[in-house]
Parts: structure tokens; C-alpha cells; sequence
């Protein structure tokens, strides 16, 4: 049976790890005839999410001091990984876990599978006047994740309707192959730029997603998506 490693980079996420981990411990993976393995890179955090993550003995914890940004923690991930695949899976409660096993069913016709939060809400709401955006999802990051899905499909010819998505299912021979040089959000675009280059098919299903607000704790900001752009571009034309 295949082994799942899920990886968490975590910074100050304990207010929400300790009820995520319960209900990643709640999937019943083997179902699809996956085993799970769960790694939480602490990312130099300052609350007590260590603490939470040491409460799960089923979990492997690693900590990096001082914080290094999201990319070196899903690349810590990686690196520590044993399993066949590896899906990065935020701290936090805006993705459900229930979702792994559309993602693990989406590897019998796919390489590579992202959850897509687009299509999740396409499926279930329709076409609206911003087709696919949560109700909830400011309509910056929703304008950001349809300019990047433009230009992904200009740059690369790859139509992906969410390549913002933090539900990303690797091959872990492919991820542990690549020399990864981004330090933060953008390290998803760099991978997805070598997936590609590496000539793997991506595919998509359609996620839930309960978006939460800056005040809440989310961290990414306006300027990660300027960054994306240039990232995307740069590894079409590096190696």
C-alpha cells in the first residue's frame, strides 16, 4: 500500500492546528488504499503550536528557528518525507481534509492533482458574476487567482483553474528531484513550473474552501501575487 505523507508548514497556527490534525487523523485514507504519514514544519513560531503538534504522538514534528518563510518549510517537508507522495496541507481550517480522498482518487488518471477551490465553487454554486469565488473570498485574491490562471496558460499552456490552491498532491520522486530556490509563498509556482517543464500531467477536482480573513490570521499578502508573476515567468526560462 502506498504511503501519503501530509506535510503542514505551520507559523502561529495553534489555535487551529490541534482541531486540523484531529480531523486529518479522521480520514480514512486507506479507503483508496493509501497509508498516511503527517509532518509539521514549525516555521520559527512564537505561539504554542509546537506544544499542540507534540500532543498528537502520531505526528513527526520539526522545528525551524528563526522563520524562513513558507517555501523552506513545505521544502523541509519534502526533504523529511518518506512517503510515495506528498501533499502540502496549510494550519489552518480553510481547506477540509475530508477532501484527500478526491485528491488520491484524482491520481488513477494523473500524475500530479491540485485541489481547486474554483472549481469547488463552480460545482456547487454555479456561474455567478465572479464565477468561482466563495462568497466569503475578497475580491482581490479572487482577481489574483484569475490573472495568475491567465498567465500560467500564456507563459505555459497549462490551463489550471487554481494555482493559488494550498492542496497540492505531489509525486515525492518528482518534489525530492528538484533543487528548489524560493524561500516563501511563490515556492508553489516554482514547482508547478518544473512539474510542467518535467513534462507531468496536472489535473484538478473541485475542493471546499472556507477563506479566512487577515484578521483571522491570514498571512499572505497582495505583493506574493507580483511575485508569482515573476516566478512563474523566470523558471520558463531557467532551469
Amino acid at each position: 500500500m502506498p504511503l501519503l505523507s501530509i506535510v503542514i508548514p505551520a507559523y502561529n497556527e495553534g489555535a487551529f492546528l490541534g482541531k486540523l490534525l484531529e480531523r486529518i487523523l479522521a480520514v480514512p485514507c486507506e479507503s483508496v488504499g493509501f497509508k498516511t504519514e503527517i509532518l509539521v514544519v514549525n516555521d520559527g513560531s512564537k505561539d504554542n503550536t509546537e506544544e499542540v503538534v507534540r500532543g498528537f504522538s502520531q505526528v513527526r514534528c520539526f522545528t525551524q528557528v528563526p522563520n524562513q518563510g513558507k517555501g523552506k518549510a513545505v521544502q523541509r517537508g519534502i526533504r523529511e518525507a518518506t512517503g510515495d507522495y506528498i501533499l502540502i496541507q496549510d494550519a489552518d481550517l480553510e481547506y477540509d481534509p475530508d477532501d484527500y480522498l478526491a485528491l488520491l482518487e484524482g491520481l488513477k488518471s494523473s500524475d500530479v492533482v491540485y485541489g481547486s477551490r474554483t472549481l469547488g465553487q463552480w460545482t456547487r454554486n454555479g456561474s455567478r458574476l465572479f464565477p468561482g469565488r466563495h462568497p466569503q473570498q475578497g475580491l482581490g485574491p479572487w482577481i489574483a487567482g484569475v490573472l495568475l490562471t491567465l498567465w500560467t496558460a500564456l507563459v505555459y499552456q497549462r490551463w489550471i483553474t487554481d494555482t493559488l490552491t494550498a492542496y497540492k498532491l505531489y509525486p515525492a520522486k518528482a518534489v525530492k528531484s528538484m533543487k528548489l530556490r524560493t524561500s516563501g509563498f511563490e515556492t508553489d509556482h516554482e514547482i508547478t513550473a518544473k512539474l510542467i517543464r518535467q513534462g507531468l500531467q496536472i489535473s484538478e477536482v473541485p475542493i471546499r474552501y472556507y477563506p479566512r480573513s487577515a484578521e483571522e490570521g491570514k498571512k499572505i499578502k497582495p505583493s506574493d501575487g507580483f511575485i508569482a508573476v515573476w516566478t512563474l515567468l523566470k523558471y520558463r526560462l531557467v532551469s
